[in-house]
């Protein structure tokens, strides 16, 4: 546990980080995982949240909605007048960053939606369509998982992990997102390695929690201010 934090507050930080590493290591479908458990907690403030909408905006499901809320929060943040010289530097680059994959995204979900209307011209339904959808995730699956016996439970495989099979039925009949979104990430890298690197604060007693207030590079921090 970070030195000051309360217990949930450092629970928050060590959730936050972890999910990060794991994306790192190409544990995408369990960092992903806890992305998703994380937001849904009440008393996140919106940087985190917005790390946690940055890190979706690279995975195969509504990763355009999470691209457009990391940027929306990070946005947010940027606007506050009491923001140090430093800390707005910071999240430029973060804001950047979750800019540059939200335009990724878009561009993942034009060709998907391009693919989808030559389909249809070419006669197959919505129900082939998700037929098809269906088949392609467990064909990645299964071969996750042959990775995942072969080199063992800690090794990285080259097959991206799918997520949601039973949420899938929910979503449109739409072809799955490319699999190079989840390998092709390397201009985050700068930000990750901030994220890992930074010691996170929170104010737990504030309903809303606003941004970390971290000074880069002096180890010390300032408490929240409340929404």
């Amino acid at each position: 546990m970070s030195e000051g934090l309360d217990p949930l507050s450092a629970t928050f930080e060590l959730r936050f980080k972890k999910a990060w590493r794991l994306w790192r290591a190409g544990a995408n479908d369990t960092a992903e995982t806890m992305a998703k458990e994380l937001l849904l907690e009440p008393r996140l403030g919106r940087f985190h949240k917005a790390g946690m909408h940055t890190l979706l905006s690279t995975s195969s499901n509504n990763y355009v909605e999470h691209g457009l809320e990391a940027v929306r929060l990070y946005t947010e943040i940027s606007d506050r007048n009491d923001l140090t010289e430093d800390e707005r530097k910071d999240i430029t680059v973060y804001l950047d960053d979750a800019n540059k994959l939200l335009d990724k995204a878009r561009q993942d979900q034009a060709k998907i939606d391009h693919q989808i209307q030559e389909k249809l011209a070419g006669g197959m339904t919505m129900e082939e369509l998700h037929d098809a959808q269906i088949e392609e995730m467990n064909r990645r699956l299964d071969a996750e998982e042959a990775g995942i016996s072969e080199h063992g439970p800690d090794s990285q495989s080259s097959v991206p992990e799918m997520t949601e099979e039973s949420h899938l039925s929910s979503q449109p009949a739409v072809p799955l997102r490319p699999e190079s979104h989840r390998t092709d990430n390397d201009n985050i890298e700068h930000t990750v390695d901030t994220f890992l690197g930074m010691d996170l604060d929170f104010d737990d007693n504030s309903p809303l929690p606003d941004i970390v207030r971290h000074k880069p590079g002096s180890g010390t921090k300032k408490d929240e201010d409340k929404v």
